[in-house]
């Protein structure tokens, strides 16, 4: 039967499992006299959500990274972070303060009510 389109579900299980079954997914043994491990934190996106170019290049890029080093025998590990946005969105919304306003003026429960209202906002 021709397809119209492409069947990704169909085509890439099957894919996936040649994957799993030639042991693809699984490491080499680790010898620390042999290989130093490559590790690579991935952050998630920002805390609004949004994702934009720069989301795609470093995770074009660091797959680059952790296929390089797989490849060239080293145990690697692309390892789902932590939030890195918390700095940031803290500066936006202390950068929106007015009238003298400070994040420890105004106690911690009320910058972090402004922080989710912010959060909401964008």
């Amino acid at each position: 039967k021709e397809c119209k389109y492409f069947e990704h579900k169909r085509l890439e299980s099957e894919i996936y499992k040649w994957w799993e079954n030639s042991g693809y997914f699984q490491p080499p043994p680790f010898d620390p006299d042999e290989n130093d491990p490559f590790v690579l934190p991935m952050p998630p996106p920002n805390v609004t959500g949004y994702l934009h170019m720069g989301h795609a290049i470093f995770v074009a890029l660091q797959d680059i990274m952790a296929r390089f080093h797989r490849m060239r025998g080293r145990p690697t590990l692309w390892l789902p972070g932590t939030d890195h946005a918390g700095i940031a969105t803290q500066l936006l919304v202390e950068k929106s303060l007015t009238n003298g306003e400070t994040r420890t003026s105004l106690g911690r429960e009320e910058f972090l009510r402004r922080v989710w209202t912010w959060k909401e906002e964008k």
